[in-house]
């Protein structure tokens, strides 16, 4: 049977899940198509305001982003808005010290990155931008994961430990 899209675009995200959960979370995601659907709409970059920008307005004249190597500054920006929200569930959801200090070390982290972005996105290198964003999206590729893992758990579904029964 294949794999169903939105299955396919949430496991694109995240690929070591199958490994971890293994076939398990294959079939309890596949009994859940709502809820996964919702899940990769939630992992999804999205537009965060700019200063220039009135709440709700979607763009307007001057908010354009100064381009960076592989897409655009206001990308990374985007990429940092939604793993700052990602963090905040995980430190709310924590299960335990250690789940709590990962989420810390990770809203720490994912600061530092938003300070350099709001300076190299202004006048940086192209490889300064580069660096930026392969340090943005090693945090992405860990905090994805974490977030995905998290919610499945929550909602029911199964866990790492599940996957060695």
């Amino acid at each position: 049977m294949p794999i169903p899209p939105q299955l396919a675009k949430l496991l694109k995200l995240a690929p070591g899940l199958v490994q971890e959960y293994g076939p398990e979370l294959i079939k309890w995601a596949r009994e859940h198509p709502d809820f996964v659907r919702d899940l990769v709409e939630q992992v999804k970059p999205r537009p965060r305001p700019r200063p220039s920008q009135a709440p709700g307005d979607a763009g307007g004249a001057g908010a354009e982003p100064a381009p960076v190597a592989g897409g655009r500054a206001g990308d990374i920006g985007e990429t940092i808005a939604t793993m700052r929200m990602q963090i905040a569930y995980l430190a709310e959801s924590a299960d335990d010290t250690a789940e709590r200090e990962r989420a810390e070390a990770w809203r720490a982290k994912i600061d530092r990155l938003d300070r350099a972005n709001s300076l190299i996105a202004s006048g940086g290198s192209s490889a300064e931008r580069e660096q930026l964003a392969a340090q943005v999206e090693q945090l992405r590729a860990a905090v994805v994961a974490a977030f995905l893992a998290e919610r499945i758990e929550d909602e029911g579904g199964p866990s790492p430990s599940d996957a060695g029964r």
